[in-house]
């Protein structure tokens, strides 16, 4: 499906280079139909940037401190392990 998807782009890209390579007699509005594609790509690109980083935030403020209590404490009574055995 992807493959299609790819090659009917691909056969799209050409045909259009193709026609304004020609001089065709809709090269303008060729033209001004690309910078409609090209504005909106910007614009998705842009709110998937947006989106990413609402993520993001959402997931590091709801990360709270309790979640990691018992991992800090852990490594706080091993590195305290690791000193009396140090000492001895």
């Amino acid at each position: 499906m992807i493959t299609v998807i790819f090659l009917l782009a691909l056969g799209l890209a050409g045909w259009t280079f193709s026609t304004l390579m020609s001089k065709g007699k809709h090269q303008d509005e060729i033209t001004k139909e690309l910078g409609n594609i090209f504005e909106s790509l910007k614009l998705l690109a842009t709110s998937i940037t947006a989106l990413v980083k609402l993520l993001m935030k959402d997931s590091i403020d709801s990360a709270k401190d309790e979640d990691f209590k018992p991992i800090s404490s852990n490594v706080i009574d091993l590195l305290n392990l690791e000193k009396k055995k140090e000492a001895a």
